[in-house]
C-alpha cells in the first residue's frame, strides 16, 4: 500500500507527529510511505516579532503537551535576516529524495531536531548542506542540486500536488484508491489512534487484484 505523508519541516505539529510516523514505519514495513513537502509557508517574509514569538511558543507548548517532543524556546535561529520561509527546507528534503531517497525520513527528523531543539536556521543553505552531509551526502553535490532549477521546480510540484489532493493542513496522511482520495489522518494523532485505520487500508489493499492500482508522480495521478 502506498501512503502519502504531507508534511513540512517547519510545521511544529509535523514535528510532534514524527514519532507517529516512525512507529508506522516500524510496525508496517510493507507500507510504501511517500513523504511530500506540502508547503506550509513557502516564500513567506514573516519575521519573528515579539507577537509572532508568542504565537510560536503557544503552539510549541501544545505540541509538547500532546506529543512529548522537546523544544528550545530560546529560538536561537531568530535574527534580523531570518524569515519563516519553509521553501528552502522543503527543497532540501526534495534534494535528499533525489539523491538518497531511503534516508528522506531520517533527514526530515534531522531538520526538525536542528530547528526545534538546537535552534539552527534551516532556511540557511549552509545549514541544510551540513545536515545532508550528516546522512552521507557530499555537501558540494547537495548544494549544486539545491540551487538547481530542476529541484526548485520539483519542490513547487510537491506544493501543487498537495493542493490538487485537497490537503489543507499538515500533517496529513492519505491514500489514493482508484483515483479517489482517502484521508487516513488530518492533523496530529498518536499511533494507537491510527493503527485501526491503517490496518483496514492494508486489508483492503491486499484484496486488490495484482496489477491494478494507482501510481502518482509529482504532476499527476493515474489509475
Amino acid at each position: 500500500m502506498k501512503l502519502f505523508y504531507f508534511t513540512d519541516p517547519m510545521c511544529s505539529w509535523c514535528y510532534g507527529f514524527s514519532t507517529t510516523v516512525k512507529k508506522i514505519k516500524e510496525e508496517h514495513p510493507d507500507v510504501d510511505l511517500q513523504i511530500i513537502s506540502g508547503g506550509f509557508a513557502p516564500f513567506s517574509d514573516q519575521v519573528v516579532t515579539d507577537e509572532y514569538r508568542k504565537f510560536l511558543e503557544y503552539h510549541w507548548r501544545n505540541v509538547n503537551l500532546r506529543s512529548g517532543q522537546q523544544f528550545d524556546h530560546a529560538m536561537k535561529f531568530v535574527s534580523d535576516t531570518f524569515r519563516y520561509d519553509t521553501e528552502p527546507s522543503s527543497r532540501a528534503l526534495t534534494v535528499v529524495q533525489s539523491l538518497l531517497p531511503e534516508k528522506d525520513f531520517e533527514y526530515l527528523r534531522l531538520l526538525q531536531q536542528s530547528f526545534y531543539v538546537e535552534g539552527r536556521d534551516i532556511t540557511n543553505d549552509g545549514v541544510l548542506a551540513d545536515l545532508a552531509e550528516a546522512i552521507g551526502i557530499d555537501k558540494h553535490t547537495f548544494s549544486a542540486r539545491f540551487h538547481s532549477d530542476e529541484m526548485k521546480r520539483k519542490t513547487l510540484q510537491g506544493f501543487e500536488f498537495s493542493r490538487q489532493l485537497g490537503v489543507q493542513g499538515f500533517p496529513t496522511l492519505l491514500t489514493l484508491e482508484k483515483g479517489a482520495v482517502k484521508v487516513i489522518c488530518r492533523g496530529y494523532q498518536q499511533y494507537d489512534a491510527l493503527k485501526g485505520a491503517i490496518d483496514q487500508q492494508l486489508s483492503m489493499a491486499s484484496e486488490i487484484t495484482s496489477g491494478v492500482g494507482q501510481s502518482c508522480s509529482g504532476e499527476s495521478c493515474e489509475r
